[in-house]
């Protein structure tokens, strides 16, 4: 979850906060819930949910010229330096999409949900998650010279 948020805000420190806030409001109220699906997928929406939530607020704190330090990728230093390269090179890609194409991509890839979780999830049709992954897909392809 902690990679999910990551990728979707571009801050290590932000997404650290907002994970640390779905578990305590998951603590809170877990005595009280119905899941309809599995556990997983709750928290994977609930971080995703969460992060939308932080994104919409500061956009309306911040003005447009400011926006590029709120993506501004943010990279731990892994024990390999390729996978350091690879992971910079992907999250800058990624920091450059809209937003509802970066989170289909994440959510898909990295939180494992289904387009159909997906799209219940963000409340549009599963052919729009479908479309904003594909074309998501086709940019990162172009943007890391992986060919067409």
């Amino acid at each position: 979850m902690l990679t999910i948020a990551t990728s979707m805000l571009g801050n290590l420190g932000a997404a650290e906060d907002c994970v640390h806030d779905v578990f305590v409001d998951f603590a809170t109220a877990a005595a009280e819930l119905r899941l309809r699906s599995g556990l997983r997928v709750y928290l994977v929406a609930s971080v995703a949910n969460r992060v939308r939530h932080q994104l919409r607020r500061k956009s309306r704190e911040v003005s447009l010229a400011d926006r590029a330090d709120i993506v501004a990728p943010t990279v731990e230093p892994p024990t390999q330096v390729m996978d350091c390269e690879e992971e910079a090179r992907l999250r800058g890609a990624l920091a450059t999409f809209p937003h509802e194409q970066r989170e289909a991509i994440v959510l898909h890839l990295q939180g494992q949900l289904t387009f159909r979780e997906i799209a219940r999830q963000q409340g549009v049709s599963i052919n729009t998650v479908q479309s904003r992954y594909r074309y998501g897909l086709g940019k990162l392809r172009v943007l890391l010279g992986a060919g067409p």
